[in-house]
């Protein structure tokens, strides 16, 4: 199978190009599907800084828990966990991953966050824009 993200019509020709290697003379499906935009890098700037002061400002049984701590915890509560059996039959829960989530739920994900962290009294100082 060969999937390829085209942003403009003039990545067209180049693609059409590496399917004419890739398939010579045998048929081929083209079928064309709207992609929904995958978080930006300015949301993912903004996400971490939003942990980073987290961790600089709540304490847990009067310790420090690490941003990596906070991620964790804020993929488990407010996006949803998944199951992985191990080869020993253990299973372990792990937050599902935030890679996946659209520009728009990576947004409704750190408002949850900010929305939370803000009612446990942290202070969010210069957090980066979003674009």
């Amino acid at each position: 199978m060969y999937k390829k993200i085209i942003h403009r019509i003039s990545d067209l020709v180049p693609a059409f190009k590496e399917i004419n290697q890739l398939f010579s003379d045998e048929p081929f499906l083209l079928t064309f599907q709207k992609v929904s935009e995958r978080r930006r890098n300015t949301q993912n700037r903004r996400y971490w800084a939003i942990l980073h002061d987290v961790s600089e400002q709540l304490l847990v049984n009067n310790k420090v828990m690490s941003v990596d701590t906070w991620h964790e915890w804020a993929k488990r509560r407010f996006i949803g966990v998944r199951e992985i059996p191990l080869p020993d039959g253990e299973v372990i829960i792990l937050g599902m991953s935030s890679t996946e989530l659209s520009v728009a739920e990576f947004s409704d994900y750190m408002q949850m966050i900010e929305a939370w962290a803000t009612y446990q009294g942290v202070i969010f100082n210069d957090l980066p824009e979003t674009i």
